[in-house]
């Protein structure tokens, strides 16, 4: 049983959408050569896609220059981002309300999570060694299983063709350089592609706690340094059989303001990724992939509550592929993955979950469109789960598309959770279910899409006071309306996202943590007099938090910063880039007891040769 259900402030946002639509549908034009795997496992166009998805290329990346990869998703996304200071401080993303640990972040295709918390840790992976980013919204467990309530975020590392190379010097003592280069070997369907990539950035950073909200934060300066490579290679072996090969590594060494006043606490997390992938044809309609991969990630802390610790996915797959029709793809797939936790002095915790899976997608004449997914999960530890998806769309015109879905997912327990449970009582993956209907109008270069959408979760893994352990005891809910905007703007292009929400602990009728109802990415960039410019604003309306003195429920007032960037081409190929992070200087907080990443300013040689 699948729910849809609206309430009047989602019926007032839909009508606000539509008198937008009728407006920004006489402006247009959009590119719709993108290609996108992530939302289906399969190669697909843009426009051909049915779940809300948004690509950041590497060349949007170069345009904004972040400081690292929460930044780029705050200044060009409307996904709720939470950090608790500058470069390697800890970070939470919310996609569609749900928890961090209930987004799904892949690199290369292998899962990364840390199997202690559940969760990614985003501020690792270098900006520099990223190619591109995939954001996919929405229930996604039919497709990749656990943790994938609120969508799927795939990290695809680096991969250059020509040398490029950039050196930055900014504020905060930032210094940055990067190199990439690639070159191929033999030509056809028996080419040899080789890309590396190598990266450092360093910076003086400020205080992470606030002094002046907490009397015990230590106010010095939590300075970072974060170096990353990655490497890849492509061999044919034969038309219509071909190995890829994908290696990242990062460390970062970052300062952090712990609860000991005037103790310097230094972390320093290594990352490493390791993905193989291998298609091949085995008939004219047959294909078979296969996948093997790994995500690690260690670290070392001497003055936390854990010194060191070590995490590690291990995933591998099979993916047979078969096409009857040429508008028809058929998946049949198989996967095991195992988590890993270790520290020293202590037995490794492990856990196994092997998996089925079956898509389809299809295309009924010129209008109708159906993407369909069912998956088994079976774990060693929490038992099984079974999810399914069915997503409609349907073409009412050249330039107007429709689309129904509906989905049923579920996330696993920690092994913190598993820690704290009662042995007599297994705790239970979490489950959920969404529907979302969205309207989507694209024509040339413009292109503008709504959702309206509903999610319900329950046996939400909580902590009992009385029992003093974790059980699943707690509801969740979230509905809300989503638009994404692609525009021309005089000599350049808006790009726009507004989510309208409105998160709850069903269980306790209250709003979600560190989650807006309202958060707004307005970007525009364009050429004008011999420049490339850029701005972007982003809002976050105003969310619960906890008190840093109390820790009690407490309010995080809205909070709105606006980036600012300015390039020129000095010679063929290269350029001068001056990026102003915080223009307007606002001073209040992410998350609450954390300071405010102050204005900023990077200026940067960037080149790349042809």
């Amino acid at each position: 049983m699948f729910f849809f259900i609206v309430g009047p402030r989602a019926r007032a946002a839909t009508a606000c959408a539509a008198a937008a639509f009728a407006s920004l549908a006489s402006q247009a034009q959009s590119d719709s050569q993108t290609i996108v795997v992530t939302a289906a496992r399969v190669e697909q166009a843009l426009p051909d896609v049915l779940p809300s998805t948004r690509v950041i290329s590497r060349r949007e990346i170069e345009a904004a220059q972040p400081a690292d990869l929460p930044a780029l998703l705050r200044q060009l996304t409307s996904i709720d981002v939470a950090q608790t200071g500058p470069l390697g401080s800890q970070t939470s993303l919310f996609l569609r309300g749900a928890d961090s640990r209930q987004v799904l972040v892949l690199v290369d295709g292998v899962p990364y999570a840390r199997a202690d918390f559940g969760t990614a840790s985003w501020q690792y992976l270098p900006v520099d060694q990223i190619e591109r980013v995939e954001i996919v919204r929405g229930n996604h467990s039919s497709v990749y299983g656990a943790q994938a309530i609120g969508g799927v975020v795939q990290i695809v590392t680096r991969r250059a063709t020509t040398p490029q190379f950039s050196v930055g010097v900014g504020s905060q003592g930032t210094r940055q350089v990067s190199a990439a280069a690639g070159t191929s070997f033999g030509a056809g369907e028996t080419a040899t592609r080789v890309s590396a990539s190598l990266s450092t950035r360093r910076t003086d950073g400020y205080s992470a706690r606030d002094a002046a909200v907490d009397p015990g934060a230590n106010p010095d300066r939590d300075s970072a340094r974060q170096s990353g490579a990655s490497a890849r290679l492509e061999q044919g072996w034969a038309p219509g059989h071909r190995t890829q090969l994908a290696l990242g590594t990062s460390r970062t060494r970052s300062g952090y303001d712990g609860f000991t006043p005037g103790l310097d606490d230094v972390l320093t997390t290594r990352v490493q990724s390791v993905a193989l992938t291998s298609r091949h044809t085995l008939a004219r309609d047959w294909t078979l992939d296969a996948e093997a991969g790994q995500t690690s990630e260690s670290f070392a802390d001497p003055t936390g509550f854990t010194p060191e610790a070590d995490n590690r996915v291990r995933n591998v797959g099979l993916t047979l592929g078969w096409q009857p029709a040429p508008a028809h793809h058929l998946q049949l797939g198989a996967e095991s993955r195992r988590d890993r936790y270790s520290e020293p002095g202590t037995a490794a915790q492990t856990r196994t979950t092997d998996s089925v899976r079956l898509g389809w997608q299809g295309r009924y004449g010129a209008a109708l469109q159906v993407q369909a997914h069912l998956r088994h999960d079976r774990s060693s530890a929490f038992g099984s789960a079974s999810t399914g998806l069915l997503a409609l769309g349907y073409e009412i015109s050249p330039a107007w598309k429709a689309s129904l879905q509906a989905s049923s997912g579920f996330s696993a327990p920690s092994f913190l959770d598993q820690l704290f449970a009662d042995p007599a009582l297994p705790l239970k993956p979490e489950r959920s279910r969404q529907a979302e209907a969205a309207l989507q109008w694209r024509k040339g270069a413009a292109s503008v899409r709504a959702a309206l959408f509903v999610q319900r979760q329950r046996e939400r893994i909580g902590f009992d006071p009385v029992s003093f352990t974790t059980v699943n005891i707690a509801r969740a809910e979230n509905q809300g309306l989503e638009l994404m905007a692609q525009l021309p703007l005089g000599p350049g292009a808006v790009n726009a996202e507004l989510t309208v929400q409105d998160p709850r602990d069903a269980t306790r009728d209250a709003p979600l943590k560190r989650r807006a109802k309202q958060s707004m990415a307005l970007g525009w960039q364009g050429d004008a007099a011999g420049f490339t410019w850029r701005a972007a604003l982003r809002h976050t309306g105003q969310r619960l938090d906890t008190d840093p003195l109390t820790f009690g429920d407490a309010g995080n007032p809205a909070r709105a910063t606006l980036a600012l960037g300015v390039a020129r081409e000095v010679a063929p190929g290269w350029r001068v880039a001056l990026a102003i992070d915080n223009a307007t200087g606002s001073r209040r907080p992410e998350v609450l007891g954390y300071t405010a990443a102050p204005r900023s300013a990077l200026l940067s040689l960037q080149a790349s040769v042809k």
